[in-house]
């Protein structure tokens, strides 16, 4: 927000989750918090939509059925005709070819969780992703549940030829050895 009702698009979490080019940047990753996929936080504190979101409204059971298909992991390690069958139907802003912002998003969604059931998921995807802006996530994610000894562990799995995930590496020792 810039204040006085105005925000910064450069900075919304809508726009930087779909529209964003690259890895996110490091200062956001935190504040995004767990969005996998938009906000929508402009539209809950506007005036005008009150009255709308002080309803109780009933558990709409189309979109219930399909919560097992947005599970995280699934996300992380999901290929195109996953995509293009059980994502893409319901969220059409991103084609196929953008997978990797779904995958970059999870894993620092994952990271933000700090719960460490997900390391080893993204441990794998750091192993087996071949985009480095996921791959880069995945490591600073690894660091936020972790810390530098779970970093550490990564380092080996991989002959590491990304120098975005090269960076992302360094940085995790960095704020490990403080």
């Amino acid at each position: 927000m810039k204040g006085n009702g105005r925000i910064d698009p450069r900075r919304c979490i809508s726009y930087l989750t779909y529209f964003g080019e690259g890895l996110t940047p490091l200062e956001l990753r935190e504040p995004m918090g767990m969005f996998v996929y938009g906000c929508d936080r402009c539209q809950n504190v506007c005036p005008r939509n009150q009255p709308w979101l002080a309803k109780e409204l009933p558990v709409n059971e189309k979109v219930a059925e399909k919560q097992e298909n947005f599970l995280l992991p699934r996300l992380l390690h999901m290929d195109r005709e996953y995509f293009e069958a059980n994502v893409w139907p319901h969220m059409f802003y991103m084609s196929s070819k953008d997978i990797w912002r779904w995958q970059m998003n999870v894993a620092r969604v994952m990271g933000n969780s700090r719960d460490p059931q997900y390391r080893p998921e993204l441990a794998r995807a750091y192993v087996e992703n071949t985009d480095e802006r996921v791959r880069a996530m995945a490591v600073w994610a690894v660091n936020q549940i972790g810390g530098s000894e779970a970093v550490g562990c990564l380092k080996g799995t991989a002959d590491e030829r990304s120098q975005l995930v090269k960076a992302e590496l360094q940085k995790a020792e960095e704020s490990g050895s403080r």
